[in-house]
């Protein structure tokens, strides 16, 4: 599946990210691409290509399948969230 992060701070480089990602256990992270965004150049978009573990939050995978979105707070010293959602972006 591939998921979307829209709007990450350009201050978060790649491997905070994908440890961040690590840390949820959702499954596999396999490949973790950036775009610059077209908005605003402080931001950038974020595609993680994951590969879920079967049993796991398997409620997680079904709320983001059906369009649902799903709120992280990576760092707990800030009042920042990223929104995860399910790309619609075709590979």
């Amino acid at each position: 599946m591939q998921l979307c992060i829209p709007r990450v701070d350009t201050s978060y480089n790649r491997d905070y990210i994908f440890t961040t990602l690590c840390k949820l256990r959702w499954g596999r992270v396999n490949k973790i691409n950036e775009s610059p965004s077209r908005d605003d150049k402080n931001y950038k978009c974020v595609l993680i290509n994951i590969s879920w573990d079967n049993n796991e939050n398997s409620d997680l995978k079904e709320r983001l399948e059906r369009g649902d979105y799903i709120n992280i707070i990576h760092d707990s010293n800030t009042p920042y969230f990223w929104r995860i959602l399910k790309s619609t972006r075709r590979r």
